[in-house]
């Protein structure tokens, strides 16, 4: 075999190589599902920056905060969002629609919301679109009341493309959020509180894996996420 045999020889099992690195099973897609990456996802259902869980929901306490007199009257509203900045982008659409529940006395008690959204996002870990479903009910309506109080469950599902050591799987992805008390200034319109649980649920070519974690929204504005003793911060 000539010099230049060999060299082509070996350039052609290198390619040979990549290609089969790059063509990932299923079962090696999700294995690539850790902690780590179930924590980025999270980030991206849950931060404002990628118009997740937080962002309807601030601008749905700044829609009632006009309505609190509205007494059983149905509201609805559609909000368009784009913008990019800091590595992050996002294009989404938001239908909400709610009703502000009032005392014999005409102050207001509660407010049943629901958001259905859809739309595109981009992070330097993660990428895709999805569709989402939000089932809230607002507290701390009364013009007392420091802050409003959130409970209730948010869902998103769609397909993520993601950067992960040196590959860039695609995979479809549930995020389901259960939040407990999360509290919004009525002052700074900002999270300031609240907890919740979540369930991350990814799937591809017909395997499937589950990771659990948990939330804490702190007063300064931040999150922590934790999945199997694994902590993020955003």
């Amino acid at each position: 075999m000539t010099f230049n045999q060999k060299i082509c020889s070996t350039f052609f099992l290198a390619v040979l190589f990549i290609f089969a690195s790059c063509r990932k099973s299923g079962e090696e897609i999700i294995a690539l599902l850790s902690e780590t990456e179930a924590a980025e996802i999270l980030e991206t259902s849950v931060s404002a920056k990628m118009a997740g869980f937080t962002m309807p929901t601030v601008d749905m306490a700044q829609i009632l905060e006009n309505y609190l007199n509205s007494c059983n009257v149905p509201g609805d509203t559609s909000l368009q969002k784009s913008k990019t900045v800091a590595g992050a982008s996002y294009n989404y659409t938001f239908n909400m629609d709610w009703l502000v529940t009032c005392s014999n006395l005409g102050v207001p008690q509660s407010a049943a919301v629901d958001i259905a959204g859809n739309g595109t996002f981009g992070s330097p870990h993660w990428s895709g679109s999805d569709v989402t479903v939000g089932e809230l009910v607002f507290t701390g309506l009364s013009p007392q009341e420091p802050a409003y109080i959130v409970n209730g469950t948010y869902e998103l599902e769609g397909d993520l493309t993601g950067n992960l050591r040196r590959v860039d799987p695609t995979l479809n992805c549930v995020t389901e959020l259960n939040i407990s008390n999360l509290t919004i200034s009525k002052s700074s319109y900002q999270v300031t509180g609240g907890s919740g649980s979540a369930k991350v649920i990814g799937s591809s070519n017909g395997r499937q894996q589950t990771l659990n974690g948990l939330l804490t929204f702190n007063a300064d504005g931040t999150v922590t996420v934790t999945v199997n003793g694994h902590t993020h911060n955003f």
